[in-house]
């Protein structure tokens, strides 16, 4: 059956026992209450106890239930330690101890200035991405297209300086450079002529004219001999990094000069558009003058400017200031080309430097170079000596010097044939194979320049579309990954609850993964079970029960399984297993009432409900109390509820009705129902009442009682009544005695089912409402001697009790 079926009192949600156990809804109240102050005022005499006469009981409806109890310890539903996930120095702590923050409250905060910084990079890159994939998707403007042209006019000059260098490599010397290098062997077939007639002539006086002619010739040969020292020096000495670095941003700056004349150029040639188009659109029609201005082409040639000038006489201001912002606008048109044409040659230029200063000198550049060198230094040296020859007398160091011109001289005609065998002779392998290169190298180039040419007229290809694409979303990935390093850098609450523990302040350097703020739901509460592999097959989720705690007095606390765990722990050779059970708060208990309803007692007939006790549903009265229950002036019925419960003293002048036959224990069970499952006076709700125990702290042990099973209603009587007789089970009933003299009793067969230890479920012979007799019959064997191992029995006085009023007692 389910549990769900059964109707219940709601009030049943507050009350509880620990103990495994059956019970059953109790019997009639009245009766027990009569039973129990008898017997609780034969115990406060000293005279001995009379042996008591034949109990009756009745016959009531209700269901057998099956229990068991567990212990465990109080934990927060959900506890966290919160930590930053990356290092930093704390900016702000936001929270105390004890604090109570929602989901999505900020915590704490680290200082982040450097992930601000990565964050805004990566916002300008993908902006920049962005804009470059507009680009292609965009039509390309005049700039670009004309630095795409200087580009291919570039890498073509190029590639013809690189075919010429093969060419001459592969091809035999032209007849103009055999012709050069013959003419450099008959100059220096002339100097040594020279150096050697100067030798000659060294005994002969000299002229004034030929004294000043040798001065001449000294002063040229040292002029040329810099020169060619300089060459040399060029030639040989490595470029500085620094002179490559000023030519690389000599180029540098001389492309942007370009780029920003181009686009000048393009803007003012807008320019000049508009301004036509707003001249001609008023003034076009103006014969001569208009006609020949808005035909032309465009920008205006000087003598159409000045024909324009002077049709401004006479003219209206509106005429005026269209006509001159025309002329205006293309006076910066002719001036924004020239700064073109300008920057398009400074680019040239720094680019021939550059290249200048990367192309390494050949060997044979080195070597004509040196040569050059010792001919102007020959020449330098005879011009001196021829100098001295004329002036002074002719001497030994004179003759040595002259001899020493005959010699360069003929150094230098040997130089000169040399080269002259070199260019009729075959080009060397390597130097073939390096000019290949470079012709490769310049065609490659071309090909990209004119691709880059091509792609701008033609517009972007898909591939190069697609590309631009990926590059954007790789920028909004590491946008997306500055912003995640961004949140790393604070902590938010994952959940509503209350601060524990803060391990941080402001200012503190801390490391990823350091515990900064503990964070617990005080106000959701569990309690971990520990169950033995006996206990877990009976248990399943959902299932409700009562709970108490040691360290809390008042009503038990709903619960309600949550989790089971089927992972053994095992410990010593015990199997055990981790269960969570819920503690329920405000509308949870309403789905739970009917189970904890049975858990109480308060289910059927005979439980404790609206009609259990009349006249006591104020507690706070006397009204309409049973007969002979007189309450001195003051006094309430909870004070002596509460006596009763505590097993002290009864309040000073409460006088007992007589008569009544319940046990002390069986009245202390009455009062704590009472007080446990009521709570409070008026009839409070189970939501009202549960939001007044006192929450418990993580770690307080706590006994909890779980409803497992729930058997069908049957009629059911105590196990007293039952007794056996050859195998058949009978109960006594009030009948005639024999011969008619005063009450007497007869057995009824019974079929019995279930028992709890306190009561027994009969399936035939008797019916609901029939008395039964107990201690008239003492033959046979009782029902406890046959069928019940023996139960402990106890009170858990203050917190209410399980089976209710009428059916207590062990279980």
């Amino acid at each position: 059956m389910s549990m769900n079926d059964v109707d219940v009192d709601i009030d049943a949600l507050v009350r509880g026992r620990r103990s495994r156990r059956m019970w059953i809804i109790p019997l009639v109240l009245a009766a027990a209450i009569g039973a129990g102050v008898a017997a609780f005022l034969l115990l406060r005499t000293e005279e001995p106890e009379p042996v008591p006469e034949p109990q009756r009981a009745e016959a009531v409806s209700g269901r057998l239930s099956t229990t068991v109890d567990l212990s465990g310890a109080a934990a927060a539903e959900r506890s966290a330690d919160l930590t930053f996930d990356a290092s930093g120095t704390v900016a702000s702590v936001s929270v105390g101890v004890g604090d109570a923050v929602a989901a999505g409250d900020v915590l704490a905060t680290l200082d982040d200035y450097d992930a601000q910084l990565r964050v805004e990079t990566a916002e300008v890159q993908l902006r920049l991405a962005q804009l470059r994939l507009d680009d292609l998707l965009a039509d390309p403007g005049a700039a670009e297209i004309a630095a795409a042209e200087l580009s291919v006019a570039s890498a073509r000059a190029q590639l013809a300086s690189s075919e010429l260098s093969l060419a001459r490599l592969i091809e035999p010397a032209g007849a103009a450079e055999i012709a050069g290098a013959e003419q450099a062997v008959s100059s220096a077939l002339g100097q040594l002529s020279s150096a050697e007639e100067a030798l000659s002539r060294l005994s002969e006086p000299a002229s004034a004219a030929e004294i000043a002619s040798a001065e001449q010739a000294l002063s040229s040969a040292l002029g040329q001999l810099s020169s060619a020292e300089e060459a040399l020096a060029a030639l040989v000495e490595e470029p500085t990094e620094t002179e490559i670095e000023a030519a690389r941003s000599s180029v540098t700056q001389s492309q942007a000069s370009l780029s920003a004349a181009l686009t000048r150029a393009d803007e003012s040639l807008t320019a000049l558009r508009d301004a036509v188009d707003r001249y001609c659109e008023l003034f076009g029609y103006i014969r001569g003058v208009g006609e020949e201005t808005c035909g032309a082409d465009l920008p205006l040639s000087d003598g159409q400017v000045a024909v324009l000038r002077d049709s401004l006489d006479g003219r209206s201001s509106a005429y005026e200031r269209y006509a001159t912002e025309l002329i205006g606008a293309n006076v910066a048109v002719v001036t924004d080309d020239a700064a073109r044409l300008s920057a398009m040659a400074a680019l040239s230029t720094a680019r021939e430097r550059l290249g200048e200063l990367l192309k390494p000198a050949s060997e044979e550049d080195v070597r004509q170079a040196e040569l050059a060198v010792e001919a102007a230094r020959a020449s330098h040296e005879a011009a001196e000596a021829r100098l001295a020859e004329l002036v002074d007398e002719p001497a030994e160091r004179d003759v040595y010097q002259a001899q020493r011109a005959v010699e360069a001289a003929r150094a230098s005609q040997e130089a000169a044939e040399a080269r002259l065998a070199d260019l009729r002779a075959p080009a060397d392998e390597d130097e073939v194979a390096q000019a290949r290169a470079a012709l490769e190298s310049a065609t490659a180039s071309l090909e990209s320049a004119a691709a880059r040419y091509d792609e701008l007229l033609a517009g972007a290809t898909a591939n190069a579309i697609s590309q631009q694409r990926e590059n954007v979303r790789l920028a909004e990935i590491s946008l997306a990954l500055a912003l995640a390093d961004l949140d790393e850098l604070v902590i938010v609450a994952p959940f509503a609850g209350t601060v524990e523990a803060v391990g941080v302040r402001d200012g503190d350097r801390v490391t990823a993964n350091l515990a900064a703020v503990s964070l617990v739901t005080t106000d959701r509460m569990l309690i971990e079970l520990t169950v033995t592999e006996a206990d877990l097959p009976g248990l399943s989720v959902g299932q409700a029960g009562l709970a108490t705690f040691d360290a809390l007095e008042g009503a038990p606390h709903p619960v309600r399984i949550a989790s089971i765990s089927r992972v053994p722990d095992s410990a010593q050779g015990v199997v055990t297993y981790d269960v969570d059970a819920r503690i329920l708060a405000g509308p949870e208990i309403a789905e739970v009432a009917e189970q904890l309803a049975v858990l109480g007692g308060m289910e059927a007939p005979g439980g404790f409900g609206a009609g259990a006790l009349p006249g006591l549903g104020d507690l706070g009265g006397a009204a309409g109390l049973p007969p002979g229950f007189e309450l001195p002036e003051g006094m309430t019925v909870r004070e002596v509820l509460e006596a009763v419960a505590s097993g002290g003293p009864m309040p000073e002048g409460l006088t007992l009705p007589e008569g009544l036959d319940i046990s002390p224990q069986e009245m202390r069970r009455l009062a704590g129902l009472l007080l446990g499952g009521l709570g409070g006076r008026g009839g409070d709700g189970p939501q009202a009442l549960a939001a007044a125990r006192p929450r418990p702290a993580p770690g307080m042990s706590a006994s909890v009682e779980i409803l497992t099973e729930v058997r069908e209603p049957s009629v059911l009587v105590p196990v007293a009544a039952v007794r056996q007789i050859d195998g058949g089970w009978f109960v006594a009933v009030p009948a005639p005695a024999a011969g008619g003299e005063g009450p007497g009793f007869e057995r009824v067969a019974v079929e019995i089912g279930e028992s709890d230890g306190v009561n027994v479920e009969i399936a035939s012979g008797l019916d609901e409402g029939a008395v039964v007799l107990i201690g008239a019959d003492a033959e046979g064997i009782a029902f406890t001697a046959t069928q019940l191992q023996p139960a402990a029995s106890g009170l858990d006085l203050g917190r209410g009790l399980g089976p209710g009023l009428g059916g207590g007692g062990p279980r």
